[in-house]
């Protein structure tokens, strides 16, 4: 939703840059093997984590273009503004990881997800 103006009933347009890097975290999970380490990661505590463990690397790159992304929506007026891009990050990829744990529908949790954190 474009910030500057009135909720209407039909959702404002998503940026592409922002759908497209929200979405590469679905695509991560599709990649062999790393379904199995993002899910170890999930029952792992934090210590346990590995200096330069390549699959961690992949998640702290993707979660950095998604702040840079949502930073620029906010820059566009297409998202409420504010501090807390790190945590509204976490929250879209939470998105995705609760309706898959769930086995609820995944088509559309990208723009569902985004149009929630855009107000």
């Amino acid at each position: 939703m474009n910030w500057r103006h009135q909720r209407t009933s039909a959702p404002a347009p998503v940026h592409p840059e922002l759908r497209r890097i929200v979405e590469d975290f679905e695509r991560l999970w599709a990649i062999a093997g790393f379904a199995e380490q993002f899910t170890a990661h999930l029952v792992l505590p934090r210590a346990a984590a590995v200096p330069g463990d390549p699959y961690d690397l992949v998640l702290e790159e993707h979660h950095r273009r998604l702040v840079a992304a949502m930073r620029r929506a906010q820059q566009r007026g297409e998202a409420a503004p504010g501090p807390g891009l790190d945590d509204l990050a976490d929250a879209l990829v939470g998105f995705y990881l609760s309706r898959l744990l769930c086995r609820r529908r995944l088509d559309d949790w990208a723009l569902t997800a985004i149009a929630i954190i855009a107000y």
